[in-house]
């Protein structure tokens, strides 16, 4: 649960935690930029970052491989 919250304040962190680098990758990318861009904009990334951070998290923990066509 720890963890969740974790990937909601800080998701590459949180990613990381699993050793995921490239997925860590995708979101600091997403969450840099989320932290830079003002508005709406700005929180949008922040959720697609902290939704990310989740789907990774959850699989990672269910012991699932994530699959990439």
């Amino acid at each position: 649960m720890l963890l969740y919250l974790l990937g909601a304040l800080i998701p590459p962190l949180a990613i990381l935690v699993y050793g995921k680098i490239a997925h860590a990758g995708l979101s600091v990318i997403l969450w840099t930029y989320a932290i830079l861009t003002p508005d709406g904009l700005g929180m949008l990334l922040w959720i697609c970052a902290s939704l990310h951070a989740t789907y990774i998290i959850r699989h990672a923990r269910a012991g699932l491989q994530i699959h990439r066509n």
